[in-house]
């Protein structure tokens, strides 16, 4: 059973991989963040929509701030929140745009889109680990676990999935949360040799 447990996470690892790859093989990762924006717009929207109904603030601005971090202000987020939903969903396509531009005049569009796929593949990683940590105690407390007729490989399987599927949901939603609330400060080189040593 112990390498049919193996099986599970190589499979897993297979796709992660494949997605490493993937990012390390294009020139930029544009289509892919505007795919990810797209899905955690839509999340934002079912957001708003509850809002319209429930008229919580606190809890509109603190759904919407676990996929926007401190990006948008609360202000902003208020006066998004009373828009119609075609223009709601504009508008804060419109801020992660407005912010990776800034950014690319800061730096160059070749840097930025450099940084954007290291930033990628740093948090892919991080949470890549994190997960394996997860299903080694799942695996752990399966065969602890007594189940009257249910399969303990299946089990895991099953909760497996859903573990994965979460973990590549906030992938997504870190990095667009990362690159949105990202500051980049740029130093001279003069400046550099002002600072004096730690």
């Amino acid at each position: 059973t112990l390498i049919k447990f193996d099986d599970v996470m190589n499979d897993q690892r297979q796709v992660i991989f494949s997605q490493r790859l993937n990012i390390l093989k294009q020139t930029n990762i544009n289509d892919m963040l505007t795919d990810f924006l797209n899905e955690i717009s839509q999340k934002i929207l079912k957001i708003k929509i509850e809002y319209k109904t429930s008229n919580d603030e606190k809890l509109y601005l603190a759904g919407i701030k676990n996929f926007t971090g401190n990006a948008i202000s609360d202000e902003q987020l208020l006066k998004y929140g009373l828009l119609n939903d075609k223009v709601f969903l504009e508008e804060i396509a419109g801020v992660f745009n407005e912010k990776k531009k800034e950014k690319i005049n800061l730096i160059s569009a070749e840097q930025y889109y450099d940084l954007e796929k290291k930033i990628f593949l740093q948090i892919l990683d991080f949470s890549w680990r994190a997960h394996l940590q997860y299903l080694e105690q799942l695996r752990q407390v399966i065969g602890l676990r007594s189940y009257g007729q249910k399969d303990p490989l299946s089990e895991f399987k099953k909760e497996a999935f859903t573990l994965f599927e979460i973990l590549l949901d906030k992938v997504k939603t870190d990095v667009i949360k990362f690159l949105l609330n990202m500051n980049l400060v740029l130093t001279s080189k003069s400046e550099e040799k002002k600072q004096p040593l730690e």
